[in-house]
């Protein structure tokens, strides 16, 4: 069997990890030394391998496997989502993402536009102003002045999506407002999945 790449390491120790706790149905807390059996068991020795050989990787899933069986379930289907949002974005995997949610998973076309937008204005914050017309996204900084919002019944929504996913980051001004903050990781999506 070949190696594990660095490309898929992350996606293969985290979906052997989901694979490990939904076979336990759920009783009692999963043990780090049965994780690594399991693996050996399963014929994947050089993700236990892989494992084993970094101290912050051992350190890490030992954590996740000393949580509640039902909350470690709920964080691995947090990052199954994000990672399906994520992939929505990139050719090749946007028909993955949509076959396996076809009802959910993928950021809304208001939710690419605005990463789309954030980041050929070059700034790096928009402030959220509610007006009599309704809510307005302005830059601070850049070259463009305001945000287009196509669909401003759901811009709540979607601003809360692209937080959760860590895509923006969520401040106030000193006033009160609600400042959204473009990070190094959406900008990156961005430029890889050509919005």
């Amino acid at each position: 069997m070949e190696p594990v790449s660095v490309a898929t390491a992350f996606a293969s120790v985290v979906g052997l990890l989901g694979q490990f706790q939904a076979s336990r149905e759920g009783a009692e807390q999963a043990d780090f030394n049965e994780f690594l059996q399991w693996l050996v068991d399963s014929n994947h020795e050089e993700v236990k391998d892989l494992i084993e050989s970094n101290t912050k990787t051992t350190i890490g899933i030992k954590a996740l496997l000393n949580q509640n069986h039902d909350v470690l379930l709920q964080k691995l289907d947090a990052l199954d989502s994000a990672l399906s949002s994520f992939g929505s974005l990139i050719p090749g995997f946007s028909d993955i993402s949509s076959g396996l949610y076809p009802s959910g998973g993928q950021l809304s076309e208001q939710a690419k536009q605005i990463l789309s937008q954030f980041q050929n204005s070059g700034a790096s914050k928009i402030l959220e102003l509610h007006t009599y017309d309704g809510v307005s996204l302005m830059y601070l900084g850049g070259t463009e002045r305001e945000m287009e919002i196509s669909e401003p019944r759901f811009l709540e929504d979607d601003l809360k999506t692209l937080v959760e996913l860590g895509l923006l980051r969520h401040d106030f001004n000193g006033k009160g407002d609600n400042l959204y903050i473009f990070t190094r990781t959406a900008s990156e999506l961005v430029l890889s999945a050509n919005l």
